[in-house]
């Protein structure tokens, strides 16, 4: 499979300030929040945690933006588009960051960049520079690596969209969670579900609690939701289309995906996430994802120690609140046409597991502060009856943010030929 991005303005950052409520979790709206990245690291301009829209560069032309990150703390940066980049440290002489795209098989159009607070399996190798570094530089290029059409309006100055996240310093990590609790699992199928549309905008989804849903899937168009998953917890999501007993056969064969991402933007599903529909059957098939526990010990993960999710999926199933879920038709071979028509389906979703304390952050004082109790680390949203715009996540009085709003990007699936 291969993502191409395309389109797109970006919605609000949102950064929570010292004297917001511990534990909020909010929606608002707001303007797109679009940055104008510097072609001089002194000139960089900062990114605070949260979204933002700008323009890929061109030719070999590089360009900056600055981010802060708190001592021991961690950054990371999910950018759909195809562009090249790495997090340097402000002088740009030593590169600090690694990059996990996990998706499946080959892609373009997304990368997603990192530096961890503490050298570990997720990040294996830190120079001294880049652990002590405070002040960071997010440099991007145009990716000249992929001449295929798909990429030629991005790589020529097209459109770019980022999630920024900033994690303060964990103290007391404790245990990663077991091989034994990251085998497969099911989402329940259940016929009497109501209907819900969900959004065609990746960064404004669809909220939606745990069940079974009908919904429509468009070919080439995005199907996106998201649900809440806290700390021990699991998310299991899967599609069933043509739905049964819908007696809907396609007039070509497609293919189903469905792919979860972690509050990060950071995919995180295991299974193969993917069916193929056969044209002209009404016979129901069945495309399924699955994360690990909720753990942020998880990060310390290595190969061999991960069931059947994954070692790089389980390594970023490392922080409580929203999940996405982005399910999208598209042509079983690359380049064919297919119809608009909308294929009936149903969305199942499943949150297994009891809540579970989190794990401890050091605040801006560096004492240490724990994590609030789960039931109460993402409040908000949960029953939206439209598409949710945002989320913020504060844990006690600590640093951290994780802020993700609304917009529009069209996220195309395809087999590559």
């Amino acid at each position: 499979m291969r993502f191409r991005v395309t389109a797109a303005a970006l919605g609000a950052a949102i950064l929570l300030g010292a004297s917001a409520p511990a534990y909020a979790a909010t929606d608002p709206a707001g303007a797109p929040s679009e940055v104008r990245f510097s072609t001089a690291r002194g000139d960089a301009p900062k990114l605070h945690p949260g979204v933002y829209g700008t323009t890929a560069p061109t030719g070999d032309t590089e360009r900056y933006a600055a981010i802060t990150r708190p001592r021991g703390g961690a950054v990371t940066v999910a950018i759909f588009g195809s562009v090249d980049a790495k997090i340097t440290t402000s002088d740009g002489n030593t590169t600090c960051s690694s990059s996990s795209v996990s998706l499946s098989n080959s892609e373009t159009g997304y990368t997603f960049v990192y530096v961890d607070g503490a050298q570990d399996e997720r990040q294996s190798y830190q120079s001294d520079d880049c652990k002590s570094a405070t002040d960071l530089i997010l440099q991007i290029k145009a990716d000249d690596s992929s001449s295929s059409s798909s990429s030629s309006s991005t790589t020529s100055g097209g459109p770019l969209q980022l999630a920024v996240t900033v994690e303060p310093r964990i103290e007391h990590l404790g245990s990663p969670s077991p091989k034994s609790e990251q085998d497969e699992i099911k989402a329940p199928s259940k016929s009497n579900g109501a209907s819900r549309a969900l959004s065609d905008q990746l960064f404004a989804p669809t909220s939606l609690t745990p069940g079974s849903y009908r919904v429509d899937l468009v070919p080439g168009q995005l199907a996106v939701a998201r649900v809440r998953v806290g700390w021990g917890q699991r998310l299991a999501a899967s599609v069933d289309a043509p739905r049964n007993g819908s007696n809907f056969a396609p007039a070509e064969s497609l293919e189903l995906n469905i792919t979860a991402f972690s509050p990060q933007w950071a995919p995180v599903g295991g299974g193969s996430g993917s069916q193929l529909l056969s044209k002209d059957s009404a016979t129901e098939e069945t495309a399924g994802t699955y994360t690990a526990p909720v753990n942020a010990a998880n990060r310390t993960l290595g190969y061999g120690d991960t069931g059947d999710v994954g070692t790089n999926s389980a390594q970023w199933t490392t922080v409580a609140g929203w999940y996405y879920l982005v399910v999208q038709l598209g042509a079983s071979d690359a380049g064919a046409k297919v119809s608009t028509t909308k294929l009936p389906a149903r969305l199942n979703l499943a949150v297994t597991g009891s809540p579970t304390p989190g794990p401890s952050y050091v605040g801006t004082d560096g004492k240490a502060v724990a994590a609030p109790p789960a039931t109460e680390l993402s409040r908000g949203g949960h029953n939206d009856s439209g598409s949710g715009s945002a989320t913020v996540l504060r844990v006690a009085g600590s640093a951290l943010v994780i802020a993700l709003a609304a917009g529009v990007v069209a996220l195309l699936l395809r087999r590559r030929a």
